[in-house]
């Protein structure tokens, strides 16, 4: 057994002593998947809004019934995790919850292994690199997403083509099991993806919650500075784009207001092209 999943395992057992496994485990999940999720908030990238306030106070409700001496080994257990997703995309917490047995068989609770996530994201996804260019950024779609071993897969897929999933992908992720849905977070989150991981039925349509990852809230955040700037950044092209003849003189001298009137009606013919399509992300993402 790998070193990181030992040393998980074994600190796990050691919190289980006196209450369920199931339970300790999903306890755990939770706390870990908030913490993730308020990382850009504690280190300022983020400004504190409602979303961290509702969920911090979920965060605190939950370790209620743990002591300290608990909580450090919650940390420890995330810092395993965090140290396994650093050497390479893997589905860590995955393999933990199906060696460990905590997965929920009465409702036919089974990860696909792996390595068939790989065979399978492998022969799905066909030349990425002309996709980026044509749509800017590719979405995909995972209906029962699990702990996210195909999505991370993937991604993997994807950066083996030349192309950082990081920058140009963005996975919609659905679960019914709510244990599932932190599981997918924090792997996601510790891959670096943009995403959002809902807790809901697919086949039913209804959600209950949806949390976008660190990496797709930083997204919105810089979409967002660059739609304010943009009638800005397009007048000083505009002021720019007129031809400039320098001379002894003068540094700087514009060209006359002829060519100037010829260069305006040229960019409204043949208007610059934006650098991503997102559009369709939008719809996906916006409103999360």
């Amino acid at each position: 057994m790998p070193d990181n999943k030992r040393k998980f395992l074994k600190k796990l057992q050691k919190l289980s002593r006196s209450r369920s496994p199931h339970r300790t485990f999903s306890d755990w999940l939770e706390v870990a998947a908030i913490a993730m999720h308020q990382l850009p908030y504690q280190s300022g990238e983020l400004e504190i809004d409602a979303d961290f306030e509702k969920l911090e106070q979920k965060y605190l409700d939950r370790i209620k019934s743990y002591g300290k001496d608990e909580l450090i080994v919650f940390s420890e257990l995330l810092a395993i995790t965090l140290s396994e997703h650093s050497l390479g995309p893997c589905d860590f917490l995955g393999e933990i919850a199906g060696e460990a047995e905590l997965l929920n068989k009465g409702s036919g609770q089974i990860f696909t292994p792996y390595h068939l996530c790989r065979a399978m994201a492998k022969m799905t996804f066909g030349n990425v690199q002309q996709s980026v260019v044509e749509k800017g950024i590719i979405t995909v779609g995972e209906p029962a997403v699990g702990a996210g071993a195909l999505v991370i897969a993937s991604a993997e897929e994807i950066a083996d083509q030349g192309v950082d999933p990081r920058a140009c992908v963005q996975f919609d992720c659905t679960d019914i099991s709510r244990d599932a849905c932190n599981m997918a977070y924090i792997q996601l989150s510790a891959q670096n993806l943009q995403a959002v991981v809902r807790h809901g039925n697919t086949l039913g349509m209804e959600y209950w919650e949806s949390r976008p990852t660190p990496q797709l809230r930083l997204f919105h955040q810089w979409l967002e500075r660059r739609q304010r700037s943009e009638p800005l950044v397009q007048a000083v092209q505009l002021l720019f784009s007129v031809a400039i003849t320098p001379s002894a003189e003068c540094p700087f001298s514009l060209s006359g207001s002829e060519e100037v009137a010829e260069k305006r009606e040229q960019l409204k013919r043949c208007p610059p092209k934006p650098d991503i399509i997102l559009d369709r992300q939008l719809e996906l993402f916006g409103s999360n």
